[in-house]
């Protein structure tokens, strides 16, 4: 029994678009299995960054204390030599209209060091041009820059797309205007 040929254009359709769901459906799985193994990439070489930085962190060296400063060594004799003492220190070179700085006095060896000044009696003070400035998000632009205005998404969650609807240039290609994207509740704004 043969279909009429207007259920067979349909059927020709159809066996169409499954084939096309199929191919959609493959390529998916492949962008899947792909996303799968740069997540496992990613992971393994964070791993190794933070192994990294910690052996680094490790191998780090505290700056010299005061006493293992340089000595410099005073120009050899033609008849003997005797080794430098401890007043021979470097000093760094002085230039003009350049304030010198002087060191505090060290404590004689005999002095013992002051106790450290208890929580309830010391107060830092800081000089007023070494304070450090705190910004709120709405006052600095680069912290405000990525933030949702409705779920408070911050950081990679913002996404920055073309915004048809506005074109900027038709010549010599069309550029559109940039919107963000909220990855998380799908809020778009300017």
């Amino acid at each position: 029994m043969e279909l009429p040929s207007e259920y067979e254009e349909m059927l020709n359709r159809l066996e169409t678009q499954i084939t096309e769901l199929f191919s959609e459906i493959h390529y998916y799985q492949a962008l899947l299995t792909e996303k799968e193994n740069t997540i496992i990439r990613l992971t393994t070489e964070n791993r190794y960054l933070k192994a990294k930085a910690e052996n680094v962190s490790s191998e780090l060296t505290p700056p010299p204390t005061p006493s293992q400063q340089l000595v410099s060594p005073s120009p050899p004799s033609e008849t003997s030599y005797t080794p430098p003492t401890r007043s021979q220190q470097l000093h760094p070179p002085s230039y003009p209209n350049e304030k010198s700085y002087t060191p505090p006095p060290s404590p004689p060896p005999q002095l013992k060091a002051p106790s450290p000044p208890s929580q309830a009696s010391y107060t830092p003070s800081a000089p007023a041009q070494y304070e450090e400035q705190i910004f709120t998000p709405s006052e600095d632009t680069r912290i405000n820059k990525r933030v949702c205005p409705e779920c408070g998404a911050m950081g990679f969650a913002i996404k920055e797309i073309d915004d048809r609807s506005r074109v900027i240039s038709y010549n010599p290609q069309r550029i559109y205007a940039k919107k963000k994207v909220c990855t998380k509740c799908r809020h778009e704004w300017f």
